[in-house]
């Protein structure tokens, strides 16, 4: 078959997955005009070609169904280059004056005995390395049984350390009691939650503490060190030994307030330093609203120094029918913003990237349009019905440096083709893609052939295995010879 033949069709294949990428309800009316094309055509009168022209050059696949015998004919300008016919006997093809078939029968006893030589070859295989090998059966079975007792050990071992890590895990959880740090206030339909920073702080201390005497985490701890060069317990004890007053009192600057409210208010408050020291104080604040019935949510978070602008500020949107995010900081920023169709997809979005004052990248598609643009250049796609009809793609690209290129895809209908033309702006160059109904075509029976050359199994088998003779070890030729 014709290799430009396939590589068009292939490149047709392509334009209409990007024509349904953006496109739906375009790409849509150009699959149900393929559909209802291939109906209306009756294989009984007519052939069904798959057509390519480009400049002088013409070439297509001629397409005919004759009860169960499938006919596949290619030709270059109206000359035949190729012709398969495939039929319940085998798949036959013509190759100059004679015609060269294979059965299904034979292909299916290939299959078999490929199988049964790649097996035979692999006993042999087996069979050397046997040999070859010094280890005797009661060896491997200690061998094996070693295994089955490292195994065993190591899994032991395993549920120990779980059952140690869980364990200092809920011991210092257990410092940490809600009613103990936290003042709760409920009234006016209101809940004020608080964080108590000096009990929080003292909590905090005793777990630690408790953690750093747990004789069992030690043990663990210092036997995975000494596997993956790690740090020992002594040393993690020596680190906050050093660093717990410190801490401690950073945990005691700490304000943190929560509100939430009926209407769906909720603030927060989070605070972290001492006002007096040389470390500014770092404040993170969140601003919400809630609508759990309506599914939607706003929310604006920031972080920052106190007294001074923002260090980052994240925005959010959500609702059934749209998504918004933004991050800024100072002046950079990343947005992106989606709204939906009724049946959940993605009818629109826009995504921005700004950086140093530059755009990083800029896109923005809908339903009949596609652009995106970013420091090496640009592409921008829309699709539209023109008004005699046609279904048209338009690409336009543009280089940072300021070269553009663009084509035009058209859909449409003429007479008996479906046709899909591409133009290109730049040079006036076209090629037509065509599904056409034609007048059968002269067409010879490969099956009825006075000159049919059939390739057996045994053809096919001794080529087979003359690879994989080739393919084999040199211990596996060394066995054969002195059979």
């Amino acid at each position: 078959m014709n290799k430009k033949l396939i590589s068009c069709l292939l490149a047709v294949i392509m334009l209409f997955t990007v024509a349904g990428a953006f496109a739906e309800e375009y790409a849509a009316k150009v699959d149900n005009a393929l559909v209802e094309f291939l109906k209306e055509t009756d294989m009984k009168t007519k052939d069904l070609a798959l057509q390519i022209q480009s400049g002088d050059a013409n070439s297509d696949l001629v397409i005919r169904i004759d009860g169960t015998t499938l006919h596949l004919v290619s030709r270059q300008n109206g000359n035949e280059n190729g012709h398969v016919q495939l039929n319940p006997t085998g798949i036959y093809a013509k190759e100059g004056d004679g015609v060269t078939m294979i059965k299904y029968t034979t292909l299916t006893k290939v299959l078999e005995d490929v199988l049964n030589t790649v097996n035979n070859l692999l006993d042999e295989v087996a069979k050397s390395l046997a040999a070859e090998s010094k280890a005797s059966n009661e060896q491997v079975q200690q061998a094996v049984a070693q295994l089955n007792i490292l195994a065993k050990a190591a899994a032991a071992q395993e549920q120990a350390d779980a059952m140690t890590v869980s364990s200092a895990a809920t011991t210092f959880a257990d410092k940490f009691k809600p009613e103990y740090i936290l003042d709760v206030k409920e009234e006016d339909g209101k809940v004020e939650i608080n964080l108590r920073a000096d009990a929080f702080a003292s909590a905090f201390a005793d777990a630690l503490d408790s953690l750093m005497s747990n004789a069992d985490l030690a043990e663990l701890v210092d036997r995975k060190a000494a596997a993956n060069n790690g740090k020992t317990f002594a040393e993690y004890q020596r680190e906050w030994a050093e660093n717990r007053e410190e801490t401690l009192a950073k945990l005691r600057s700490i304000e943190s307030f929560d509100k939430v409210e009926e209407n769906g208010h909720w603030t927060s408050h989070f605070q972290i330093g001492e006002e007096k020291s040389e470390t500014k104080v770092m404040i993170w604040d969140t601003d919400s609203w809630i609508d759990a019935e309506e599914g939607e949510l706003e929310t604006k978070a920031t972080l920052s120094f106190k007294d001074e602008d923002p260090l980052l500020v994240y925005e959010l949107e959500v609702s059934p029918d749209n998504y918004s995010e933004k991050m800024t900081a100072d002046k950079d920023f990343v947005e992106s913003q989606f709204s939906f169709a009724e049946d959940g997809r993605i009818a629109e979005g826009h995504l921005n990237a700004r950086i140093d004052d530059k755009d990083e990248i800029n896109l923005d598609f809908g339903e009949d349009h596609f652009n995106i643009k970013g420091p090496k250049g640009g592409l921008s796609t829309s699709v539209r019905e023109t008004w005699t009809g046609k279904i048209r793609y338009e690409i336009f690209f543009e280089s940072a440096e300021g070269q553009e290129a663009s084509f035009i895809i058209d859909f449409y209908e003429d007479g008996d083709s479906l046709v899909c033309e591409l133009k290109n702006d730049g040079n006036g160059e076209s090629a037509i893609f065509k599904v056409s109904r034609i007048d059968r075509i002269e067409m010879a029976d490969l099956a009825a052939a006075a000159n049919i050359n059939e390739i057996t199994a045994e053809n096919i088998i001794s080529g087979i295995e003359t690879i994989l003779k080739l393919m084999a070890p040199a211990g596996t030729a060394t066995t054969e010879a002195a059979k």
